[in-house]
């Protein structure tokens, strides 16, 4: 008996007998959350899986999991900020991670900067809410964290890169802005700055790096713009009428022009929007001719900076009036990651709706509150392991 229960153990699992190509093939076919688990199954197993040859063709996240958005609120009596809540994209639906980020230290003293593919970017104040800062990037899924080196005193535009399909590791763009009144920490006023440098911080190194502007002009970043990591540029919006783009390098500058076109030019850069959806990046703004009405342009092509009129739609089939303004009345918040829908926060209660261009309907999905603040940043939620060294 004891002969036939060592014979059995010598006996190879049918699995090692798959080639490491055809293995890979049949793991990209299945569910992230399977592949983790899919890496306990032998030391081969998990190391195919976490090999960086292989990160493009095994599921890392799915794009098209739109969770619902983090915003934070001001306290009615405080008036402290509040970083506890998030509203999911489905109505009644539940939020798949602890909002209030409970597992950072001093969490109340955080500030939401920005998101991207599942990492959050935040500010961590010395004292409450103001004075000296330092950033955090944070997992809110597997809920690590990593508190980047530095200790700052000026609150520049500052935002994050992250692209876990390409690699596991993350870049923080800060941006050096001359003349910005709301350069210090302690002013709130929202003056533009001209962006003379930024500083980029690389997980892989663990440094900081300072690069001098590479663009032809001084240019101002508009406030609160959404960032766009794609390709390895990370985008922002101008007010010199021009999305920016610099790479996670510092080394290659881009600046592309805003969409002139006669039948729906461009408005107002300050109120513009920009996104990624299926891969390419998204401008909404403003129609100058009919300031009723809301124009989607496209960059088909990246390479030839061409843009394209995608859809366009009146106000008062929107929100059922015609007197509102893109920025004042309503903001967009998000386009769907993997379809022809936008995320709009509209009226005083601010209003969480969508609205789904190919069907022109519209749908409304949460009051967020009249004491909700900006920015509500769009959550996909991430749980693969990055190359840092979380806490």
């Amino acid at each position: 008996m004891a002969d036939g229960s060592r014979d059995i153990s010598r006996r190879r699992n049918p699995a090692d007998k798959l080639t490491e190509d055809l293995l890979v093939e049949i793991l990209s076919r299945v569910p992230y959350r399977s592949l983790c688990r899919f890496k306990c199954v032998s030391k081969r197993w998990r190391g195919i899986i976490s090999h960086p040859d292989h990160r493009k063709a095994l599921p890392q996240y799915h794009l098209h999991d739109l969770a619902g958005f983090l915003y934070s609120s001001r306290g009615p009596s405080t008036g402290y900020f509040s970083t506890d809540n998030f509203t999911h994209v489905s109505a009644g639906g539940r939020a798949p991670i602890r909002p209030s980020l409970p597992f950072l230290p001093d969490c109340h003293q955080f500030h939401l900067l920005d998101s991207c593919n599942g990492l959050l970017l935040c500010r961590r104040f010395k004292t409450f809410g103001a004075g000296a800062f330092y950033y955090v990037v944070c997992n809110p899924a597997t809920e690590k964290w990593v508190a980047l080196p530095g200790i700052f005193s000026k609150m520049q535009t500052a935002r994050l890169g992250f692209d876990p399909a390409v690699s596991s590791h993350f870049h923080v763009f800060q941006f050096v802005e001359d003349g910005a009144a709301h350069a210090n920490a302690d002013d709130d006023d929202d003056a533009y700055g001209f962006v003379r440098a930024v500083d980029i911080y690389s997980s892989k190194t663990g440094a900081w790096s300072h690069k001098d502007t590479g663009w032809d002009f001084l240019p101002r970043i508009v406030r609160d713009s959404r960032s766009v990591f794609v390709n390895g540029f990370l985008h922002l919006l101008a007010v010199e009428s021009a999305v920016l783009a610099v790479d996670v390098e510092g080394t290659t500058w881009r600046d592309i022009p805003m969409p002139d076109d006669e039948d729906a030019p461009i408005i107002d850069v300050d109120d513009g929007f920009i996104d990624l959806s299926r891969g390419r990046l998204y401008l909404a703004n403003s129609d100058q001719h009919d300031l009723y009405k809301l124009s989607i342009w496209v960059l088909e092509d990246y390479g030839s900076e061409a843009w394209v009129l995608e859809h366009s739609v009146r106000y008062l089939n929107l929100f059922g009036v015609k007197n509102v303004q893109l920025g004042h009345e309503y903001h967009i918040v998000a386009l769907h990651p993997q379809r022809n829908t936008i995320f709009l926060v509209y009226g005083h209660d601010k209003v969480l709706m969508s609205y789904e261009m190919d069907s022109g309907k519209v749908q409304f999905i949460h009051d967020l509150g009249h004491d909700s603040l900006e920015p509500y940043l769009p959550y996909v939620p991430l749980y693969s392991e990055a190359l840092v060294d979380w806490h």
